[in-house]
């Protein structure tokens, strides 16, 4: 088989595997469960760095690398609608 036809069926496969998730609904299901947070840094009472974590995990870092850069930060739930 030559290259042209290998990745022709690698792609075809990886397509048929996104739908096979896309049918079941799995990805929905952990993006639902997912809790998102609106995080703000500052130092000296200026903004100075911003994003969006998703779960506790990201969270966790978010906090501890504003606290090791000597920031302090605010965090908000981010609704789900």
């Amino acid at each position: 088989m030559d290259f042209h036809h290998l990745s022709l069926a690698l792609y075809e496969k990886w397509e048929r595997a996104q739908d096979a998730i896309e049918a079941s609904g799995l990805l929905e299901r952990f993006f639902d469960k997912v809790q998102a947070y609106y995080c703000e840094a500052f130092l000296d009472d200026e903004l100075t760095w911003y994003e969006t974590v998703y779960g506790q995990d990201e969270l966790q870092e978010f906090k501890d690398d504003a606290i090791k850069a000597g920031f302090t930060y605010t965090v908000q739930l981010v609704d789900k609608d």
